[in-house]
């Protein structure tokens, strides 16, 4: 592969299956054609599964369990090979990964990688190995067949391959176990096996852990004698390195609390022990961060997949001088999030096209008059889309500035990222000519005056309070107060959760990092239940690094000076927490829908979204504004 440029795509997943219907595929190839479009040139592509030798009436479950694999099925090379040509005509390359997940069902041995789940695998008996290392080869060849240009082994992310890299999980006293040599064997010969079934010229590399971060596994060393082997093999191409635990505090997908390229150095040091092509993932959003990880030496290629989820013209933004101009991935974690928990479609939440690639936006041949009220996510994309399809466009917003809760949002320290999405859409938004006005409180016969053909309700919702006894005391604020810092708080803290999302641990954390005693109070089994595991970790190491302290099923009943009453939400049991200074209330929020009401028995085309309708997480507002502009014609 000739590259004109040193930023990749690397494989994922999570945006739909490319063998399912004409549509599902459509939108699959799509996705990937639409970034090679805006100046990527080489895509990775997903996680295409590897068959599992399992007992009859045996059910794999987990994210990425597939018991058959893909590359048997009558529809893998006909349909790869359909989006190979699509890649290629549009001037790209394109990618499979080889991907097995441990523990669903097999590993090299009965034991567990991580933290965050207890599935004991089944252990592979020497037959197995020996059947599955053929079985890569023959898929191998089957890959080569669709007209791909690169083969990649997930040797890291809870892979099969991984667990017989690692010391941790690979307990085997054969020969494909103990030595650095003997857990290196079956990568090894998966490799070769690839190699002997593949008659033709193709690019294969190897992504590894830099380190796996967790006790009992392998770190930065062991990962350079790694890399050195493979490359004294001769069998292997480039190597593609990120870092992280089995779903630890820094997962294989960095949540956005962490610094871009934080682990870059670390990916400088494992190339030092290679002359082979190294990739390095992880938290890379903007183009300056790459072209530092590539001056100072760390990588000779930077891989990104959310930057380009956020915006598909990233390169092209990128190289032609409109860097402002490229959407910023925040690291919201919606992408992976809302799959994983809720098994919902993939959806970004800066971008609401990503992943619907294949629905052409046109311009509008009959411009209307649109009335947008309220800046938040929800008014402001609306705005900006409508604008964008050819509508003239006025948004009226009560505060002085735009964001709406999400601008409250970036007040904490875990979310400062937030407000870049916030200064874009603004910098957009005045691209767009959009009409903006600020400190406008909009009332419905002021809107009515306005004259707009359509009238959109984006007012956002009020935090919620909870009702029990005490709760209106001067020593009970709103989440929203306390990050807004209008009120004053004492030095102990009770966090009170009642909101499935991320905003009471990171409310919490920030209040701990500021100097308070914070405990944290919540009656789900675990806290903040719709954030995944792929995040939750680094949101609950940083809460425990300030010193904060989680108290679980547990429910507030009532509220005294320097005391708050508990329940133990199953039992029932009750119990005190006495030397309380201040609670703070993070219990999600309500629809302020009012103004819709009253607007629509005035306006014939009035309509509601955002948390206006549902507080939901930030993807929902920004994909019904998505939604609605498409209606509008």
């Amino acid at each position: 592969m000739s590259l004109d440029h040193r930023l990749v795509m690397p494989p994922h997943g999570g945006i739909g299956s490319p063998f399912g219907s004409e549509r599902d595929f459509e939108g699959y190839a799509a996705y990937f054609v639409e970034r090679i479009k805006g100046g990527i040139q080489w895509v990775g592509g997903g996680p295409t599964f590897v068959a599992n030798p399992m007992v009859p009436g045996f059910e794999p479950t987990g994210v990425g369990a597939s018991g058959p694999g893909v590359f048997r099925s009558a529809q893998f090379v006909p349909r790869m090979g359909q989006l190979m040509d699509r890649i290629h005509a549009a001037g790209g390359y394109g990618g499979i990964q080889f991907v097995q997940q441990g523990a669903m069902p097999s590993a090299p041995s009965a034991t567990l990688s991580g933290y965050a789940d207890h599935k004991i695998p089944h252990p592979l008996s020497l037959d197995e190995v020996k059947w599955l290392v053929k079985e890569y080869g023959e898929s191998g060849a089957l890959a080569a067949e669709t007209g791909a240009d690169s083969i990649e082994l997930h040797a890291n992310h809870d892979d099969v391959l991984q667990w017989f890299l690692s010391p941790l999980t690979n307990r085997r006293s054969d020969g494909y176990g103990g030595s650095f040599e003997n857990r290196r064997r079956y990568v090894r010969e998966c490799v070769e096996s690839i190699r002997d079934h593949v008659n033709r010229p193709i690019t294969l590399g190897v992504r590894l852990c830099i380190d796996e971060l967790i006790d009992g596994g392998y770190g930065l060393d062991e990962c350079q004698k790694l890399v050195a082997a493979f490359t004294a093999d001769g069998t292997v191409d480039y190597f593609s390195l990120d870092i992280g635990g089995n779903w630890a505090a820094v997962s294989y997908i960095p949540a956005g609390a962490y610094a871009e390229g934080e682990w870059a150095p670390l990916c400088g040091q494992v190339k030092e022990a290679t002359d082979l092509p190294v990739v390095y993932v992880g938290r890379v959003a903007h183009p300056d961060t790459a072209e530092r990880i590539l001056a100072e030496g760390h990588a000779d290629l930077v891989g990104f997949v959310r930057a380009t989820m956020a915006d598909a013209e990233f390169v092209t933004k990128a190289v032609t001088g409109r860097a402002a101009e490229i959407r910023p991935c925040i690291g919201l974690m919606e992408c992976i999030d809302r799959r994983v928990i809720e098994g919902l479609p993939f959806a970004c939440g800066v971008n609401p096209r990503a992943g619907r690639d294949a629905e052409v936006t046109r311009m509008t041949t009959t411009p209307r008059s649109v009335l947008v009220i309220g800046g938040g996510p929800a008014g402001s994309e609306l705005a900006a889309l409508a604008a964008e399809q050819g509508h003239h466009v006025r948004l009226w917003e009560r505060e002085d500035a735009l964001g709406g809760q999400l601008a409250v949002a970036a007040l904490a320290r875990m979310n400062v990222r937030y407000a870049d999405w916030i200064r874009w859409q603004e910098s957009r938004l005045a691209r767009l000519g959009v009409d903006v006005r600020l400190g406008h409180e909009a009332t419905a016969p002021g809107i009515t005056a306005a004259g707009a053909d359509v009238v959109a309700i984006t007012t956002g919702a009020t935090p919620r309070r909870t009702d029990v006894p005490g709760a209106d005391l001067a020593c009970v604020v709103t989440a929203a107060q306390a990050l807004l810092g209008t009120v004053a708080l004492g030095r102990r803290v009770v966090v009170i959760s009642e909101d499935d999302r991320a905003a009471p641990l990171v409310v919490a954390e920030h209040l701990a990092g500021a100097g308070h005693e914070v405990t944290v109070v919540y009656r789900t089994t675990a806290p903040s239940p719709l954030v995944g595991k792929y995040t939750i970790g680094a949101i609950l190491a940083r809460l425990d690094n300030a010193g904060a302290t989680l108290l679980p099923v547990s429910r507030l009943v009532g509220v005294e000076p320097g005391r708050v009453h508990l329940a133990n939400a199953y039992s029932n049991r009750r119990f005190t927490l006495d030397g309380v200074d201040t609670v703070v209330l993070a219990c999600g929020s309500v629809p302020d829908d009012s103004l819709f009401h009253a607007v629509k028995a005035l306006h014939p085309d009035v309509h509601l979204l955002g948390d206006a309708f549902a507080p939901r997480r930030m993807v929902s507002a920004t994909r019904q504004a998505w939604a609605l502009a498409r209606l509008l014609g």
